[in-house]
């Protein structure tokens, strides 16, 4: 249990690296003035948390039938809420210690998140998939 909670908050910090680095107006390229690029920052860490959210739900939703299931499915939706706020958390701490810094004129363009909504993205994968392959397999066993 302790290590579906740990490899998923350790991916959070790795989740954050990425999308500080990667993002438009992140630190490899882009203007923290230009409003424009502030979506495609939210989305990046969005898209982030999807391909995160499904690769953790597949590994859980394969290993099912394995003693331990509760634990194992807690312990992913957990960690990986966790994980997405450390992810923010980890990406807006780099930004503030190394960039890049908004500008004092533009309010809102410091790097961070403006749409918090996204750090449901990726328990909510976690837990529809899971759920989506519990129904499912329950169903194959009526027929």
């Amino acid at each position: 249990m302790f290590w579906w909670l740990g490899s998923t908050v350790l991916l959070g910090v790795v989740i954050g690296v990425v999308w500080w680095l990667l993002s438009p107006a992140g630190r490899l390229f882009g203007d923290p003035a230009d409003a424009r690029q502030w979506l495609l920052r939210d989305l990046t860490l969005a898209g982030l948390h999807l391909l995160a959210g499904i690769g953790i739900g597949l590994v859980v939703a394969l290993r099912l039938g394995l003693p331990g299931i509760v634990a194992r499915i807690l312990a992913a939706v957990g960690g990986s809420m966790a994980g997405s706020v450390l992810a923010l958390l980890t990406g807006e701490a780099l930004a503030f210690l190394l960039g890049p810094h908004g500008r004092d004129d533009v309010p809102g363009s410091d790097f961070g998140l403006h749409s918090f909504g996204v750090l449901v993205i990726w328990p909510a994968t976690v837990a529809v998939i899971v759920f989506v392959t519990a129904l499912i397999g329950l169903a194959r066993r009526r027929i």
